[in-house]
């Protein structure tokens, strides 16, 4: 007896069905199945676009040109007027960027990466309805490569919401939220890859989520989130190169906490070591008779640090934090800045093959700690998203290394890294470029000096500048009435 096509396919399947005890009809359940998790997307999709931005940022790069003399001129009005900075009027190319950010309250505030708009010295949020506003920048925080801008937006706008990212598992699905080579509101799926990834090099402070949800140039700063549509991250970073299907997100968690702190005081506050550690390898397990890898070894101590003055020593292995076990670089970092500045702690060591226990006294993490030289030159003032922001100008120590650049005679002051336009900065005629030699009557050598004399300033009515201006001195009123 012949059986139809049709026939012979539902015996075949009844048979599958009972044998591995599964319900008849498979195929549309599984059907059924696939949709409801692509309507699962969709709806991520439609709730995290209107709490997701675009950024574009501009910077200013004095170059210290000249436009209007060539150097036989400049030579001759030099030394006949002894005019020795008259080089004309400067070139300031602009350089543009790119990136993501995620709104986080919905009176402006916005979290996005710190290298998206470092420098910037003008910064546009675009939104998911086409609405763009100008931004500052409420503080950074370069060890996590993180920052916190706001924008003055006329109407509220949709904040995200936020998951507990130490429940985040391997394995999960991951979607990535952005705007990637500047094609904005762009979503990517895939799954966490790992957790708790460290010892990549990007940032100080590293507890990366690994996903390969495809991030390339432009995501950074936008969303990692569940299927609930909550941040688990902030993408933050690409291995190698784009669409390696390796990508780094910071924490929600860690985020939470620094925006949460910079929205309070402008600033960061956590405790440090002062160490630069790696994970126990094989070779040295086998050399002290370890019986695991757990712990981290000591490769470098800063000068004054508490590890310092608690008399850690290079090749020390930590083993416990506080009384806590330590397998981890990453364990042991999270436990370190989950503390409190000045809470003495207890550490256990293995030094040389022989167990240790020391008291260690945590301090506040300088600003600088574990920045390369050019990181440290671009640190912002902290007075700048204060009092000095509402001058609307920037200020930047000037260097020598900055002097020489820009060709310029004067190796002392501060100078001014950017302008806003309409403000009282822009309003008096102050540029980018200009050197702050004085600040009413105060001398200023560094941004903190330039800080004290604006906060000194008895005069409500404003500040007088004695700036040097391609080597011409002159001064600059801005006035309150302005």
């Amino acid at each position: 007896m012949k059986f139809s096509k049709s026939i012979a396919i539902l015996l075949i399947s009844l048979v599958f069905s009972y044998s591995f005890n599964l319900p008849v009809f498979a195929e549309d359940d599984a059907l059924k199945a696939a949709l409801s998790m692509q309507k699962a997307f969709i709806n991520v999709a439609k709730k995290l676009k209107p709490a997701v931005v675009n950024i574009s940022t501009e910077k200013v790069v004095s170059q210290g040109k000249t436009l209007s003399y060539d150097d036989e001129t400049y030579d001759f009005l030099k030394k006949f007027f002894n005019m020795p900075g008259f080089k004309g009027q400067q070139e300031e190319p602009k350089i543009q960027g790119a990136g993501s950010g995620v709104i986080i309250s919905s009176d402006g505030v916005i979290v996005t990466n710190n290298h998206v708009v470092k420098g910037a010295t003008k910064i546009i949020v675009k939104t998911y309805d086409e609405e763009k506003y100008e931004a500052k920048i409420i503080g950074q925080d370069p060890q996590t490569d993180l920052a916190v801008i706001k924008v003055e937006a006329e109407k509220p706008l949709t904040a995200a919401q936020f998951a507990d990212s130490d429940k985040v598992e391997v394995g999960e699905w991951a979607i990535a939220v952005g705007s990637p080579l500047g094609l904005e509101q762009t979503v990517t799926t895939g799954v966490v890859s790992a957790v708790g990834r460290s010892g990549i090099g990007a940032a100080t402070i590293e507890d990366f989520i690994q996903t390969d949800a495809s991030i390339n140039p432009g995501n950074s700063g936008g969303p990692l989130v569940n299927l609930e549509g909550k941040v688990i991250g902030i993408n933050t970073l690409i291995y190698n190169a784009p669409g390696s299907g390796i990508g780094f997100s910071i924490p929600s968690n860690l985020v939470a906490k620094v925006s949460q702190q910079i929205q309070n005081t402008g600033q960061v506050t956590r405790p440090y070591l002062g160490i630069t550690m790696q994970p126990i390898t094989e070779e040295l397990a086998n050399h002290y008779s370890l019986k695991n890898l757990d712990g981290v070894v000591i490769l470098d101590i800063k000068s004054n640090s508490p590890a310092d003055k608690a008399g850690l020593k290079a090749m020390d292995i930590i083993t416990e934090f506080d009384n806590k076990p330590i397998k981890t670089t990453s364990e042991l970092q999270k436990l370190v800045i989950q503390s409190e500045v000045n809470k003495i702690v207890n550490l256990k060591v293995l030094r040389k093959g022989e167990t240790e226990f020391l008291k260690i006294k945590l301090e506040q993490m300088p600003q600088s700690f574990g920045l390369s030289e050019s990181e440290l030159a671009e640190l912002p003032s902290r007075k700048s998203v204060n009092e000095i922001d509402s001058l609307g100008l920037s200020v930047k120590t000037f260097t020598p290394e900055m002097a020489s650049k820009m060709r310029a005679e004067h190796r002392e002051g501060v100078i001014v890294t950017g302008v806003k336009a309409g403000t009282k900065a822009d309003n008096s005629g102050l540029k980018t470029g200009d050197i702050v030699l004085q600040v009413n009557g105060e001398e200023v050598k560094t941004d903190l000096d330039f800080e004290k004399a604006i906060s000194n300033a008895k005069n409500n009515n404003g500040h007088v500048f004695l700036i040097n201006r391609n080597g011409i001195p002159m001064f600059v009123v801005i006035s309150d009435e302005k």
